[in-house]
């Protein structure tokens, strides 16, 4: 495959991840019955206001996990991406290490725990959740990173690096 189009297709799941740390992922109401509705909670949060609220609530080692593994190895596995498909005669351990960070990385589980929380209040009574458009950027963010790192691999053998 043209490296030109896995760049592209890169920079689109970067523009994914955008958008998926900075929307809403998740909200959840909770409501009450006392002759009407009393609305006792309502919530909605994104990546980035989840690590602000964790950061000023000094709960610091959730903070650093989903910082670590919803933000930094994103990042780091880009750098790596960007560097294998601009380079020339880019030595095998590059996209072994971006294979290897992936099956690490925790975004997917990340997308996956938001899920479950959403179908966990959906079962509790007077308590309805609603998946908010970040949680699908991010989902998508995941799902073109592990097609992109598949066609790397398969891109690799095949042809040439990218000349910029």
């Amino acid at each position: 495959m043209n490296k030109s189009i896995l760049l592209l297709i890169h920079i689109i799941s970067l523009v994914l991840l955008g958008f998926g740390l900075v929307l809403d992922m998740l909200k959840i109401d909770v409501t009450a019955n006392f002759f009407i509705d009393i609305n006792l909670f309502n919530e909605k949060r994104s990546v980035l206001g989840t690590l602000q609220t964790l950061w000023e609530s000094s709960n610091y080692l959730p903070f650093l996990l989903i910082f670590l593994f919803g933000i930094i190895v994103p990042l780091v596995k880009s750098a790596i991406i960007f560097y294998i498909l601009l380079t020339k005669n880019v030595a095998d351990k590059w996209l072994q290490l971006v294979s290897k960070i992936s099956k690490w990385a925790m975004a997917d589980v990340f997308a996956i725990s938001i899920f479950i929380a959403f179908l966990g209040a959906r079962a509790m009574r007077n308590t309805t959740a609603f998946l908010e458009p970040g949680f699908y950027y991010f989902t998508a963010y995941v799902l073109l990173s592990l097609v992109l790192v598949g066609l790397l691999k398969i891109s690799s053998k095949i042809t040439p690096p990218l000349n910029v």
